[in-house]
């Protein structure tokens, strides 16, 4: 009796969606980093949270590369809006015969 309501009281302080995030976790590592399901499942949590964290922060800074490419690609046109006043003005002259 004394044994059940221990173990009942400490799984009552675990959040509800523990083992969804649990399950998360394990299905990151296998899916995006590429670990073992058997590594992933013998490895300390501290450890699994390292490698999550390692490859987010590395995705990161892939996007913020890719992102700088790609505005580099597009001349800077997009950002400061000379090309659209440029546009409006040839509209504006090519509507007058000019």
């Amino acid at each position: 009796m004394c044994f059940y309501n221990l173990t009942n009281s400490f799984f009552s302080i675990l959040p509800n969606d523990y083992e969804r995030k649990l399950k998360d976790e394990i299905y990151g590592c296998f899916k995006h980093i590429g670990i073992p399901i058997e590594t992933i499942y013998n490895m300390p949590i501290q450890d699994r949270r390292y490698f999550i964290m390692k490859h987010n922060a590395e995705q990161e800074q892939l996007n913020k590369e890719a992102e700088a490419a790609r505005t580099a690609s597009t001349g800077g046109y997009r950002n400061n809006g000379n090309l659209n006043s440029f546009a409006k003005l040839e509209q504006m002259n090519n509507r007058r015969g000019g």
